[in-house]
């Protein structure tokens, strides 16, 4: 037996030699660079990845198998991106040990380690080919390793879902030795960014821990970590963690001792630090002992400061119940010249292992100074009871604040701690902010930065609420909001205001709001208004200083672009100073993209307006529009101090149509009747299109007058105004026009009028000296009124035949009537010149060329002379009663203003004509001689006498000495009458 023993030693042992010696052989004679090639073969078979060696591959095989690696690097899948690399690696574990299933390792060094994760859109990641396995899991072994040493790596995590990117770079690790169940000492440091949130931070963290995942056994002692950089939403931040932490969280046992945090940081212009300290904290199976925790806050900034502190007192009991003699807290603040103070007190109880907890009466007071408010200071106080079960997730709560003479009360629960489901009932009596706010602030005006950036309101997809506010009445400055009720309901996907039911001052509101999609938030309305007087919202501000005029700066409603709302709003009555408006109803759509009114209704006093309006290219807007109003009275807006005003100074009006240039807009409008400027017109049809500093009127159409217009309006803009005007009107009953338009009932007649005129300036004035263009005008049927040259003419006759003894007829119409009356005009700096017009009348006619004269515009004067010329009629004005002044042209003169203008008639050429005539013939005698030797050039006064047989010419003219005149009868009224008549006849 015992030799049996002995040679079976032996030949194991040979085994055992004879194993070493060909190990030894191996290890001496195999050479791992001889299969790189092999290797990167293989990989880009299996995994279709590039690997890289760069350096030499060393290997060790006894009496630890080694494996010493330089630089290697590896790709993404199917691509030659670089996924992840490392510089060196170098790694030895024991050969014995792995018979026993366990891995024992030598400290492993990595340097320059570094890899890209990216998490794609689908979920997947650029490693899971990595993970994929050909074989099965094998069986978990133990491990023991002596440390592991990191030095200079990095980690990049992206998400394409979400954008959100991770980087950890100067990755620096060193550990104790590593196992199974043991605790290790750690030491790291490194650097972290981050894009969601905000992140450039310095982390340095050592300590000793201990996770065991069987056991659930988590542990850390003297915890030492100091984090600073940028976070949070803060900048300089500066965060140390000490203490230890033993936790055994399914035995619901907790060791907490000497745990201190402390972070400081700049916030928005303000300096914050928060101090947490638990001393001693000791939750096991049996008992519950706890040293006090406190927590305080410090906010520091220019204006003042805040300092917030609130303690739990020391807890006794088990974990089926503890007992502490509650939380206490104080606040004070002082911000400027106000000063807030405030406590609160409660008893707290609970149960840990049922996680429940309860604080009854949470009871404090607010006290505040501000030499601002109304009384200068004001007081409140609140009440809240709280019950909370952590396992179910619920909490359920009640409160009754006081403050001023304002109360709230009411009950919020809330379901489920992931993503909370709160319920809620608030109401309040009264909410007085003239009581609550600054004298200052309730009636200041503030002004906002707007920005062309939508608000991301995505924190509000976990958000589950369902409640109702009611508030009894509610005071700021000078408005009164009363009966507030409204639901609110918020199911992760839109947030609804429903049954909104409120009086604003006088107007009764009710309908409902809603916002939905709220990473860009779409804002949703329907409201029904009963009446709005907006007299008690708009104040003069008499003696404000006038806005400097923004000139050719483009309009920028970017803001516009953050906004995406579809609603209507119906108001029954509107009312603004004397007009009224009723059921108005406005439609709004904006995607970020366009903003339209459509429709848009309204009866405004008499007029019904039907419209839709658009906005886009918010950065440089274009507006659209298409206006339909059945009919309108533009007169009853227009005040007669406006109205008025050109007329009360001759001082030049400047005009600035700059805002044109930064005007893009097109559309149309349709007027069934209109009256502006006293002239009525129907079927008004009117398109505009402005853009670049160029704004057309076309077509610019109506009825008027039992005729119609149609033109076209032009304006350049972009230097100098030039203004083209196109007019041509058809079949108009000129003189109501004219009465309507000017007041002035001087001409009448149906007929045409074309206009074709441009000019150009920049006041009012350089726009009349510098019209340019034609004119024409064709009347039908009409009358001349101020000037009755037909009457006059039969005035001539009367006094001629008043020297033969014939009785003078009356006819005082003044008007001189006309079958036909055309004329043209050419226009050229200002100034209107005809020289062609031709009339038509019962005994006159004026043929082309007989008349010409200016019509000064720029000036308002006018300068015409006109002769027409006496023609034999059997009926009509004057009839055949004027035919023995056939022939004759009587010379009318037009002078004056537009607003005065004067006729006259050229009396002496009137005379010679006569002379040249056989009217006078018929006078015969001393008075026929008496009058031609007027009309001559004889003495008037005697020539007037001669006429009324005192004296006779010829006595005179010959110059013989004559005899004293006898004393003078006095005059009958006969020879008064002719003498009367002569000087007017002759004008002297």
């Amino acid at each position: 037996m015992n030799k049996l023993i002995k040679y079976a030693l032996y030949g194991i042992g040979g085994i055992v030699l004879l194993a070493l010696l060909v190990a030894g052989y191996f290890a001496t004679t195999f050479n791992p660079n001889d299969y790189k090639d092999d290797i990167i073969k293989l990989v880009k078979e299996k995994k279709d990845r590039t690997l890289t060696i760069d350096g030499d591959i060393g290997l060790s095989f006894w009496p630890k198998i080694g494996a010493d690696l330089g630089k290697i690097s590896i790709s993404e899948h199917k691509s030659n991106t670089e996924f992840a690399s490392v510089n060196s690696v170098k790694v030895a574990l024991a050969v014995l040990p792995l018979l026993k299933k366990q891995l024992v390792v030598d400290t492993v060094y990595v340097d320059g380690a570094k890899a890209n994760i990216i998490k794609y859109k689908d979920g997947s990641t650029n490693f899971d080919d990595l993970l994929s396995k050909d074989e099965e899991e094998s069986e978990t072994i133990k491990f023991n390793v002596d440390g592991v040493n990191i030095t200079n790596s990095s980690v990049t995590y992206t998400d394409e879902a979400s954008g959100a990117k991770y980087n950890v770079s100067a990755f620096n690790l060193k550990s104790g030795h590593i196992a199974l169940a043991e605790p290790v000492d750690l030491e790291t440091d490194f650097k972290l960014t981050a894009n969601q949130p905000a992140i450039a931070a310095d982390v340095v963290l050592k300590g000793n821990f201990l996770a065991d995942p069987e056991t659930k056994h988590y542990q850390v002692k003297g915890l030492d970590t100091h984090i600073t950089g940028d976070m949070l939403g803060g900048t300089d931040m500066d965060i140390k963690i000490n203490g230890d932490v033993d936790a055994k969280p399914e035995q619901l046992e907790f060791l907490v001792d000497g745990l201190q945090l402390v972070a400081s940081g700049k916030f928005d212009g303000s300096t914050q630090s928060v101090n947490v300290s638990a001393p001693k904290i000791t939750i096991a199976k049996d008992e519950v002992d706890s040293k006090k925790v406190t927590i305080s806050f410090v906010q520091e900034k220019a204006d003042g400061n805040l300092k917030a502190n609130m303690v739990l007192a020391d807890m006794k009991g088990s974990p089926k119940a503890i007992q502490s003699s509650g939380i206490t807290g104080d606040l004070s603040m002082v911000q400027g010249k106000r000063t807030v103070t405030g406590t609160f007190a409660s008893p707290f109880s609970g149960n840990i292992e049922n996680m429940i907890f309860d604080i009854p009466k949470l009871v404090g007071k607010l006290d505040v100074k501000d030499p601002s408010l109304p009384n200068g200071s004001m007081s409140g106080s609140f009440n809240l009871g709280a019950h909370a079960d952590v396992k179910k997730e619920l909490v359920n709560s009640q409160f009754n604040l006081a403050i001023a003479e304002t109360k709230l009360a009411g009950d919020v629960n809330v379901a489920s701690f992931k993503t909370p489901n709160i319920k809620f009932n608030l109401n309040a009596d009264k909410l007085d902010l003239n009581k609550l706010l600054p004298k200052s602030s309730a009636a200041a005006k503030t002004e906002t930065k707007s920005s062309n950036k939508s608000t991301d309101l995505s924190a509000l997809k976990n958000l589950l609420l369902d409640g109702k506010l009611s508030v009894g009445s509610i005071l700021y400055d000078k408005y009164r909001v009363s009966g507030l009720n409204v639901g609110i309901k918020a199911n992760g996907q839109k947030l609804t205001l429903s049954g909104l039911n409120v009086k604003v001052d006088n107007s009764q509101i009710k309908g409902s709001l809603g916002i939905s999609q709220f990473a860009k938030p779409l804002y949703t309305f329907n409201l029904d208004v009963d009446q709005v007087d907006l007299d008690q919202y708009i104040v003069a501000e008499t003696g404000a200083k006038k806005e400097a005029s923004t000139g050719s700066k483009p309009l920028d409603l970017s803001a516009l672009k953050a906004l995406n709302a579809n609603g209507s709003i119906r108001v029954g009555n509107l009312k603004y100073g004397k007009t009224k408006a009723s059921n108005i109803n406005i439609n709004l759509k904006a995607d970020g993209e366009k903003l339209s009114l459509n429709p848009l209704s309204a009866k405004v006093d008499d007029s019904q307006i039907n419209a839709n309006l658009g906005i886009s290219q918010f950065s440089n807007p274009a507006f659209t529009f298409a206006l339909n109003i059945d009919q309108l009275d533009a007169d009853r807006y227009i005040t007669k101090g406006e109205a008025t005003s050109s007329t009360k100074s001759s001082a030049d009006t400047p005009i600035d149509l700059s805002a044109l240039k930064k005007l893009n807009a097109s559309g149309e409008a349709k007027i069934g009747k209109l009256k502006l400027a006293n002239v009525k017109t129907q079927n008004v049809n009117v398109g505009l299109k402005v853009n670049g500093g160029i704004a057309t009127v076309s077509p610019f159409s109506a009825n008027l007058y039992q005729g119609s217009m149609n033109g076209l309006l032009k304006v350049d803009a972009r230097a100098t105004p030039v203004i083209t005007f196109q007019q041509n009107m058809k079949n108009i009953f000129i003189g109501p026009l004219m009465v309507d338009a000017i007041n002035n009932d001087m001409l009448s007649g149906t007929g045409t009028v074309n206009v074709d005129v441009t000019t150009q300036g920049a006041s009012v004035n350089a726009l009349k000296k510098a019209l340019a263009g034609s004119a024409a005008l064709n009347l039908a049927d009409g009358a001349l009124k101020g000037v009755d040259i037909a009457g006059s003419i039969r005035d001539i006759k009367s006094k001629v035949n008043f020297l033969k003894t014939k009785d003078a007829s009356a006819d005082k119409t003044k008007k001189t009537d006309f079958s036909e009356l055309t004329a043209t005009f050419s226009i050229k700096n200002g100034v209107a010149h005809n020289e062609d017009l031709a009339m038509k009348a019962p005994v006159l006619r004026l043929a082309k060329g007989d008349s010409r004269g200016d019509i000064d515009i720029a000036n308002e004067t006018i300068n015409y002379l006109a002769k027409p010329t006496i023609v034999k009629s059997l009926k009509g004005q004057g009839g055949a009663d004027l035919d023995d002044l056939s022939g004759i042209s009587i010379p009318v003169k037009i002078t004056g203003t537009f607003a005065s203008p004067k006729y006259g008639m050229d009396f002496a050429a009137i005379g010679t004509a006569l002379a040249q005539s056989k009217l006078l013939d018929k006078v015969g005698g001393e008075k026929g001689a008496a009058v031609k030797e007027l009309i001559n050039g004889g003495d008037k006064a005697e020539a007037l006498k001669g006429l009324l047989n005192k004296k006779k010419p010829t006595d005179a003219a010959a110059g013989t000495e004559a005899a004293p005149a006898p004393a003078e009868e006095p005059k009958s009224l006969k020879d008064q009458a002719k003498e009367k008549a002569l000087k007017e006849l002759f004008k002297f």
